[in-house]
């Protein structure tokens, strides 16, 4: 194999910002790698192809180069979404690398472990820096080796932090859940409950740079994925008003090398509720689900950094850190 690294490519790959992709679609050949930036949506082939390379990648370096999102954005059309291939030869040969940029500038990028060494990283991500500009926030998950150099000598620096931590069942017995006065709690309903779901999420998760921005399309595309369960998918309700006070989705993982596991998938509490125990009491009725009616011996879940009170709330719970990942931006 030809293991040459590939020339500085600052310069070679300027083109105007991704946030308006439209119908970009940029070749570069350097060597004897081809770089391509494409819009969405992406071939099924070459989607399955960065799906199965991102999989074996996960199971090399012990955690999955792309997020839930990402993966989705894979399998179907968002405006203005832009892709960034890595090839070893010409365009539509091997897949060697890829990288992800969204509208709003948050990406994410990985080599397969064969190809390292080689430039590519460096090169994926100096082509995210042109179409990105200053919005650019690129996700490096579980912060392995090397990561911090490469966003260093691209003058990028950590803005963000994003916890995962886990409970086995083997820590404390979890309590009761205690509930506020006139909460009742049920589970979603599909073609019921959507509508009520997103208005409380987007109020719950208002200043969340991407939970608080989904809607119909993004829940829908949960909906339709094979692990969707309604059934784990807990719904705080006021007694009262009928009105949707808090929610807790879990989500199983049934396919993983280590045995299936639980996840904290997301919580969320209308502001009008907030401070009354009620996103405690959710929480621990999920992680009783998880751990004692599926039978789960593990569960994780992910938590910003800056939230001192939830990860409180976890620490208190049994949850320990188990990974991190982390945010560059330009300086």
């Amino acid at each position: 194999m030809d293991t040459r690294k590939l020339p500085d490519l600052a310069g070679l790959t300027k083109t105007s910002p991704a946030k308006h992709v439209g119908n970009l679609r940029r070749t570069l050949t350097v060597g004897v790698v081809t770089l391509e930036v494409v819009p969405s949506p992406l071939p099924l082939a070459t989607a399955a192809a960065i799906t199965e390379l991102a999989r074996l990648t996960a199971l090399s370096d012990g955690v999955h180069p792309l997020s839930e999102r990402t993966l989705l954005h894979l399998e179907s059309e968002h405006a203005d979404d832009a892709h960034l291939l890595a090839y070893d030869g010409e365009a539509g040969s091997d897949l060697i690398g890829y990288a992800f940029l969204d509208p709003d500038g948050s990406a994410e990028l990985f080599v397969v472990p064969s190809a390292r060494r080689r430039g590519i990283g460096s090169a994926l991500l100096r082509m995210l820096r042109d179409h990105g500009g200053a919005n650019l926030r690129v996700w490096a998950h579980g912060r392995l080796a090397g990561v911090d150099e490469l966003a260093s000598r691209l003058d990028l620096g950590v803005v963000r932090e994003l916890y995962y931590l886990q409970r086995t069942s083997a820590e404390a017995e979890l309590p009761e859940p205690t509930w506020p006065a006139g909460i009742e709690l049920r589970t979603f309903a599909p073609g019921r409950d959507e509508d009520a779901w997103l208005r409380v999420n987007a109020r719950a998760f208002a200043d969340h740079p991407e939970q608080g921005r989904w809607g119909r399309v993004d829940l829908a595309e949960r909906m339709h994925q094979p692990w969707f369960d309604p059934k784990g998918f807990f719904l705080a309700v006021d007694r009262s008003s009928g009105e949707l006070a808090g929610f807790h989705w879990t989500k199983v993982h049934e396919d993983e090398g280590d045995g299936p596991y639980g996840e904290v998938y997301v919580i969320g509490v209308d502001p009008d509720h907030q401070g009354t125990g009620l996103g405690k009491a959710l929480t621990i009725a999920g992680i009783r689900y998880l751990q004692q009616e599926r039978g789960l011996a593990t569960v994780g879940l992910y938590v910003d950094g800056t939230n001192k009170g939830a990860r409180a709330l976890y620490d208190k719970l049994g949850f320990t850190v188990a990974a991190l990942d982390v945010q560059f931006a330009p300086r």
